[in-house]
């Protein structure tokens, strides 16, 4: 169920000129439910102009030895939610948040001796943050290669804190800045010792110079990768192509997936959905997905960034046939299991059953 709680905004911070953070009070009754492991996010919803809209946020703290919950929120060009929050929140505003959720995470082991690859471009530095800390305060023996793409230095959310870690941990953690739009030359970035910055994107060639540059120190590797969908496609094609195993490579998109599928469901279905303990029929729409057709019939199915990405929405498919328009998020044998993200999910057949989690 799409449980939401009231939390209070502690504290607000300007990360860039683009970006803030925001740090939330959790009472000590919802402990619990607000517990949360490094890579996962956030969903908020709220009230503007008379529209209920969601978003989902990823918690950049770690959750242990980094004081509160807090999350990082890039101000998108006419983006409804992250311009009401750059410009209208403040400190001691409530904001309606669920509790942590996302596949994207990492599960530290003090006993680990590994090698970890974290590609990040633009926000999607946020998890990788809380990736990274989290590595670094509890896999003693680990070490940490970071790519990190931005147009400039000063869109680089998080950059001071970075840094700190790069000097705290400087026998274990690296860093390579990749800038797309560097005013500065090569001979520039050469004559500045303290910091590793090249200028390009993260693609296949760059992506491919990282790994052979930064030889893993353990041979037991992971691979995080967040960032835009085109970014994640060139680093997974990259390390495929050195033959990482898929089982290591683990990623998250940020940014709008979601492809334009007109005519391609039947004109007419019938929706019978296993949502919260009640079994619901609901007549679904031509190019109407599941989640939209329960929504519109009162219902309250989970859902987050209705775009394919955080599988919030996630849901099984027991009969029918559907069509999901972006997919971000499951993999091969889960779909072939019969999850499907139902924001994104058209019907094919007459008739779709589907089964929400409990």
């Amino acid at each position: 169920m799409s449980t939401f709680h009231s939390l209070k905004i502690i504290d607000k911070k300007d990360e860039t000129a683009e970006s803030v953070s925001l740090v939330f009070e959790i009472p000590t009754t919802l402990k619990s439910d607000f517990t949360y492991k490094a890579g996962q996010y956030l969903t908020l919803r709220f009230r503007i102009e008379g529209e209920d809209v969601r978003r989902s946020y990823s918690i950049c703290s770690a959750p242990t030895n980094d004081g509160p919950m807090r999350i990082g929120v890039k101000r998108v060009k006419n983006g409804l939610v992250s311009n009401h929050i750059s410009d209208t929140l403040q400190v001691g505003d409530q904001v309606e948040v669920m509790p942590p959720n996302g596949r994207f995470f990492v599960t530290p082991d003090q006993a680990n001796y590994k090698t970890y690859y974290l590609f990040a471009a633009g926000s999607g530095i946020t998890p990788i943050l809380a990736i990274l800390k989290t590595i670094l305060h509890q896999e003693t023996r680990s070490y940490v290669y970071l790519m990190y793409g931005n147009r400039d230095m000063k869109s680089a959310m998080f950059k001071t804190e970075l840094d700190d870690l790069l000097e705290a941990y400087s026998d274990r953690f690296f860093m390579t800045h990749i800038l797309s739009r560097s005013r500065s030359s090569w001979l520039d970035m050469l004559r500045k010792k303290d910091e590793d910055h090249r200028k390009g994107r993260i693609d296949t060639l760059s992506v491919k110079g990282f790994v052979n540059d930064y030889q893993p120190y353990a041979q037991d590797t992971e691979y995080y990768i967040c960032g835009p969908g085109t970014m994640i496609e060139n680093t997974k094609t990259a390390l495929k192509e050195i033959d990482v195993p898929d089982s290591r490579i683990h990623f998250e998109s940020f940014g709008d997936t979601t492809s334009e599928a007109s005519g391609i469901g039947v004109s007419q279905a019938q929706l019978e959905a296993h949502l919260n303990g009640e079994k619901i029929n609901v007549p679904m729409k031509e190019d109407q997905t599941i989640l939209r057709a329960l929504i519109e019939a009162g219902k309250e199915p989970p859902y987050s960034c209705e775009g394919g990405v955080c599988s919030t929405c996630v849901c099984k498919l027991e009969s029918g046939k559907v069509h999901m328009k972006a997919n971000m998020t499951l993999d091969e044998k889960e779909v072939a299991q019969g999850f499907i993200l139902s924001c994104q999910s058209l019907p094919l057949t007459e008739k779709v059953v589907v089964r929400y989690k409990e």
